[in-house]
């Protein structure tokens, strides 16, 4: 029986659901969706993705939502898992290659991607 493909909506959904209770596994995330770790695995990689990029993914896309919303760094840190804002905001120079202040100075209100820094 061929392998069903992965539902990249639902998924990301539940990623970023788990954000605040700290950082998402492979293992809370399948179980959130009612499907084995290795079921997970198996059709991320039919997707050509990997947990961890779509961890990323998931993040960058909140992160940029709550920058536009004026946040403050250290609630969005929280918000996404991350233990502080030095954290988020490395995790977000490798994402964009500029810092979040800089960033929301610069695309305030705007909804332009520059996730171009780390292609998937």
């Amino acid at each position: 029986m061929p392998e069903q493909n992965i539902d990249l909506e639902a998924l990301r959904t539940v990623v970023t659901e788990l954000f605040p209770s700290g950082h998402p596994t492979l293992e809370n995330v399948a179980n959130s969706m009612g499907i084995s770790s290795r079921t997970l695995q198996r059709r991320l990689a039919n997707s050509g993705l990997t947990f961890t990029q779509v961890i990323d993914e998931a993040r960058f896309v909140t992160a940029r939502q709550l920058l536009a919303k004026h946040y403050k760094l250290a609630d969005i840190a929280i918000q996404l898992g991350y233990a502080d804002a030095g954290s988020f905001t490395r995790a977000f120079e490798r994402w964009t290659g500029m810092t979040p202040q800089k960033y929301r100075s610069q695309f305030s209100g705007g909804s332009k991607a520059v996730h171009n820094k780390q292609q998937r």
